[in-house]
């Protein structure tokens, strides 16, 4: 296997890997890597079983463990173009999924969607106009029934006349129905292993290498296209936000109404009153090895993995489909659908309703938030990507200058809010916290 820094899995496992990011992110166009989906296994870990088991149960946890520890072994074989018709049909349908903003087929066909995701692809496909070449190589899966895919397409763009190339890599897998769909969200480290090895073969690195050159000779040569893709990222951007924050608004307003309420209701009266709130805990077991990540986004920091069989308490049963647990001392969020409920209790807690609180300790909580959400990364860092250093915290900020991909910078202090304050060329400014490599 080839040693690049790049390729650390850890970073490759974590990254988006769908159409959005060859209009919204130059990087993920230009790399001459393959950015892999992350991808689904079901490993069974088991417990040594003392000498007292019965021999059916020994033979079973034995089987489980080699599982758990086995290796797959990555075969030289040459990449294959269009050489299936069920997997050329899926990743047609994603593809035109994508042109089109139809965001349930694309859940029909994609695990690990998550609700940001959505969001963009809706607001993305209103530039697209259609992917007029779609050319799928393959590679073998680890297991049966799955492929390693590395999907060549040209794009059309609305406002642009040419067409625009790129490549994605993704993971196919079969189901227990016997269909073919994209895993983009469960992990499994010695899957990872396999396809980061695959990916490397010279035949798939000459594949890259060749489109890379393609996209980079359109860019260098014709600055409307890439001033218009940057206008695109920030557009979407922008919209993406405003959107979440929106819906954010709404599910929060009758909470809010109802809290303004009983705030009034409670200044009103010189006593405390005893409230009784019914109470419901489950406890969830995980059937899949997941990532736990710091908030509800398949993009968000991988704070650990669970193991099959884990339980956890549910602190919070969200309406986007992940689940706010308890995990090593504080709280972390899980898919949900991973999961199953093994308990659920219900008792009525007696409470008293706070009646005052200070502008201090408000002011003080607020402050305590900010600096828990806060990363203490800071030190040399590179780019990631081609980005504009702002004089704020805004992609409507006035723009200080260019930082192009590779370049090192030294982050004075990174924001709960996803920006970093950096310095670069003689200039402080900021960047999204997203574009260093950490």
């Amino acid at each position: 296997m080839r040693n690049n820094k790049k390729n650390d899995p850890n970073k490759f496992r974590d990254e988006k890997h769908n159409i959005l990011e060859l209009i919204v992110d130059n990087k993920k166009l230009v790399m001459p890597i393959i950015l892999v989906i992350a991808v689904v296994i079901t490993i069974v870990i088991a417990v040594r079983a003392n000498k007292k088991v019965t021999e059916e149960t020994q033979s079973v946890q034995d089987l489980s463990a080699a599982a758990a520890s086995s290796t797959y072994e990555v075969p030289e074989v040459d990449l294959e173009l269009n050489a299936y018709a069920d997997v050329n049909e899926l990743i047609t349908k994603y593809f035109q999924a994508n042109a089109d903003g139809d965001v349930d087929t694309i859940s029909s066909i994609y695990a690990g969607l998550d609700e940001t995701t959505k969001i963009k692809i809706q607001e993305v496909s209103n530039y697209i106009e259609s992917y007029p070449t779609i050319d799928v190589y393959t590679k073998p899966g680890p297991v049966d029934g799955s492929y390693v895919v590395y999907a060549y397409t040209q794009v059309k763009l609305n406002d642009y006349e040419q067409t625009i190339p790129g490549m994605e890599t993704m993971y196919v897998c079969t189901n227990e129905e016997g269909s073919l769909y994209i895993n983009g969200d469960v992990v499994d480290d010695n899957v990872m292993d396999y396809i980061m090895e695959i990916s490397l073969q010279d035949d798939v690195v000459d594949l890259n290498n060749k489109v890379a050159a393609e996209y980079n000779d359109m860019i260098s040569n014709d600055t409307e296209l890439a001033t218009l893709l940057s206008d695109i990222k920030s557009n979407v951007e922008v919209s993406v936000g405003e959107t979440l924050a929106a819906s954010a608004s709404s599910e929060s307003s009758e909470e809010t109404d109802e809290s303004e309420a009983a705030a009034s209701e409670a200044s009103s009266e010189e006593t405390t009153e005893p409230d009784t709130t019914t109470v419901t805990t489950r406890v969830l077991k995980a059937t899949e090895v997941v990532n736990v990540r710091s908030s509800d986004s398949t993009t968000a920091e991988v704070l650990g993995k669970t193991a099959i069989g884990d339980e956890y308490t549910e602190l919070e049963s969200l309406a986007n489909g992940w689940s706010k647990i308890e995990y090593n001392g504080s709280t972390a969020y899980v898919k949900t659908e991973f999961f199953e409920v093994v308990s659920e209790t219900t008792e009525e807690v007696t409470t008293e309703t706070e009646t005052e609180t200070t502008e201090e300790e408000t002011t003080e909580e607020t402050t305590e938030e900010t600096t828990a959400n806060t990363s203490t990364k800071t030190g040399k860092m590179q780019v990631t990507e081609t980005v504009r250093l702002r004089k704020s915290e805004s992609t409507d900020a006035e723009v200080l200058t260019t930082i192009y991909k590779g370049s090192t910078v030294n982050v004075i202090e990174q924001y709960a809010n996803g920006w970093a304050k950096v310095e670069y060329d003689s200039k402080t400014g900021y960047i999204k916290a997203e574009f260093l490599d950490q």
